[in-house]
């Protein structure tokens, strides 16, 4: 079962984020707020599917993690680890995925408004919650997931550390912008689940 957990790590992750190369898409992340809105607004089905892909990577990478959780071989306190750390990463992924719902129906709706309302200020600040939520909550996640494999095994310590690194790192870039791009908190499982699949152990 861990060979299948790494296929659906990989595929999973591969086949969820692979909107986000959407070319209409690519610059929405680095220009102003009016432009965003319009360009979502020219592109509601691009939209639709990147966050769609979002979604379904992340309930597919929180069912690997569960299945590795129940197969990988280790000490107690580790497997206890990756349950609580899996944990975390579903409850983080709820949140996201919230989210991204939201955001999908929210945001081709603003455009054309101008200044957006009290109300639609209110929203995404709402939104802005959820992600900080779904960072933070993931962020922690993937620190406990990558110090269970590294005391317990499973993956090689390098997977493990990478896991750590980005999971202590995007705890910082949360705290310390309030902003971080979400695909980088799927690179820890897309390498957990390559690892497995290719036994680096």
């Amino acid at each position: 079962m861990d060979t299948l957990a790494g296929w659906v790590l990989v595929a999973g992750t591969v086949i969820g984020l692979a909107p986000v190369g959407n070319p209409s898409l690519l610059r929405i992340w680095l220009v102003p707020r009016a432009e965003h809105i319009a360009i979502v607004a020219a592109h509601r089905r691009g939209w639709y599917v990147l966050n769609g892909g979002f979604a379904s990577a992340t309930v597919a990478t929180t069912a690997a993690l569960a299945m590795l959780a129940l197969v990988v071989e280790s000490r107690d306190a580790a497997r206890a680890g990756l349950i609580a750390g899996t944990a975390g990463y579903a409850v983080g992924g709820v949140l996201w995925c919230a989210m991204l719902a939201i955001r999908s129906r929210v945001t081709p709706a603003l455009a054309g408004r101008g200044d957006p309302d009290p109300a639609a200020r209110l929203l995404e600040e709402a939104q802005g919650g959820l992600f900080a939520a779904y960072v933070l909550m993931t962020a922690v996640a993937l620190v406990v997931i990558g110090l269970a494999l590294a005391v317990g095994g499973g993956v090689s310590v390098v997977v493990a550390g990478l896991a750590i690194l980005v999971g202590v790192g995007a705890l910082v870039l949360q705290l310390a912008t309030g902003d971080l791009v979400p695909a980088v908190l799927y690179l820890p499982t897309l390498a957990i689940g390559i690892a497995l699949l290719v036994g680096w152990t």
